[in-house]
């Protein structure tokens, strides 16, 4: 069974308007934690007896022995963590889940991310470093564009606004850049439609794809089953996995998109 430990906060800070990245101190963690794997974070207080909030591992900093996690406030679990200051004690179960599977001998890999999807694929992208093209998709609010550019020399940059690079959405920018070039892997993590796409897209290239799913988690363990979707068994039926456990992370032709 997995333990939880109390973590130190060494920093916690806004990088975008509602986004924030927490630096923990814990050396052990950081040989343990893989790209793609999450946390289980126990928010305390009167107000927050309820359930612990899922926070993907985004990098490690292994000088510093700290990891780091970026995440968007979006409820009262969340607003709490952007409270927490630097000597607080945060309730950490993990590393949790299935990651990236990382092929280090392939050539060059396509890492996709939109939004706060982006946080999941830092470490993954300091892996295959300037063997990787990097394609980052926002609403409009850039953020972590430097943590990327500090691994990767191809940082491609869409916004739906167009306040920052390309003015659409980042699956263009991967279509336009298999057109020269060709991958010998793509990874995503980013919002359902996002991934559907790349998904489409690896598919009709014939390049392999992982995705990094988002769902609601209550246990983190794959105990109460409420974070199920519906994916293909090896026979092409339809399976339900817990994305908690059997993932987050499932290659692209695993996952039943329509369902």
């Amino acid at each position: 069974m997995k333990q939880h430990e109390m973590l130190r906060v060494v920093d916690n800070k806004p990088v975008a308007d509602d986004v924030y990245s927490m630096k923990l101190y814990s050396p052990g963690l950081i040989g343990r934690a893989s790209p793609g794997q999450f946390f289980h974070i126990r928010c305390r207080g009167d107000r927050f007896p309820l359930l612990r909030r899922p926070i993907s591992l985004s990098h490690t900093l292994r000088d510093e022995g700290c990891i780091v996690i970026v995440y968007r406030v979006a409820g009262q679990g969340t607003r709490y963590l952007s409270g927490r200051r630097p000597g607080d004690l945060l309730d950490v179960l993990g590393p949790l889940g299935r990651g990236f599977e990382v092929k280090r001998s392939c050539k060059n890999a396509a890492i996709v991310g939109g939004g706060i999807g982006l946080a999941p694929l830092v470490e993954l992208s300091g892996i295959y470093g300037e063997r990787a093209a990097v394609f980052a998709g926002f609403k409009a609010q850039s953020f972590l564009l430097d943590q990327f550019k500090k691994r990767s020399s191809d940082v491609r940059v869409s916004s739906e606004d167009g306040r920052v690079g390309h003015r659409g959405f980042v699956t263009d920018l991967v279509s336009e850049y298999l057109t020269e070039h060709r991958p010998d892997i793509i990874f995503g993590c980013g919002p359902r439609p996002m991934l559907k796409a790349l998904a489409g897209i690896a598919r009709e290239n014939s390049i392999p794809c992982q995705v990094s799913l988002e769902e609601r988690m209550a246990c983190g363990v794959g105990a109460c089953l409420g974070c199920s979707c519906a994916t293909r068994d090896k026979n092409g039926g339809i399976k339900y996995s817990r994305v908690c456990k059997d993932g987050p992370v499932f290659w692209s032709e695993e996952v039943c998109w329509d369902e």
